[in-house]
């Protein structure tokens, strides 16, 4: 059952990670050559044009750092002998990552502030986790659990998503 259950996470996982991809790196298209030529640098944490507006960075920090959450909770499911600081750094490089694509794709503005609190989203889903875990009483039924409200999230997300690109055609 074990065997079972990890292998459903791992799918969600891979899904999730498609769509993260899709989102930060696509911007929900389909073909890159519909994506504007943007590519830009940006090293001063939290530094923005003023043009642009606070309330619309504010929304950008808050959706970066929670589209991040899922990957804690997804690390913590799937590698859970593995040390906090190497789920961190994955989760940092997977930002970085990201980020370091945009900039060689020219798909979009690469920000460190993006990296900043992608990877403290991944952090709270470490900890959301852990804690969850611990109230419980153990990983089994934590996973359990997850996988549960993993699955609902991502059908509902894919839903929603092609809801929003059918309409958008």
């Amino acid at each position: 059952m074990k065997r079972k259950s990890n292998c459903f996470v791992t799918i969600l996982f891979l899904i999730y990670l498609a769509l993260l991809v899709w989102i930060i790196l696509f911007k929900l298209q389909f073909s890159i050559s519909d994506l504007d030529k943007i590519r830009s640098i940006n090293f001063i944490p939290f530094h923005y044009d003023k043009e642009i507006g606070a309330a619309f960075h504010l929304t950008e920090v808050l959706e970066n750092f929670l589209i991040f959450v899922p990957m804690g909770i997804y690390l913590q499911m799937l590698l859970p002998r593995t040390k906090l600081y190497v789920k961190f750094m994955l989760i940092a490089g997977t930002s970085f990552l990201l980020e370091t694509m945009q900039y060689i794709l020219a798909v979009g503005c690469s920000d460190i502030t993006d990296v900043l609190t992608n990877a403290a989203g991944g952090l709270l889903g470490l900890a959301v986790y852990s804690i969850a875990a611990w109230l419980i009483g153990n990983r089994i039924k934590a996973n359990r659990l997850f996988s549960i409200l993993a699955g609902i999230v991502s059908v509902v997300v894919i839903v929603l998503l092609g809801f929003l690109l059918f309409a958008n055609r």
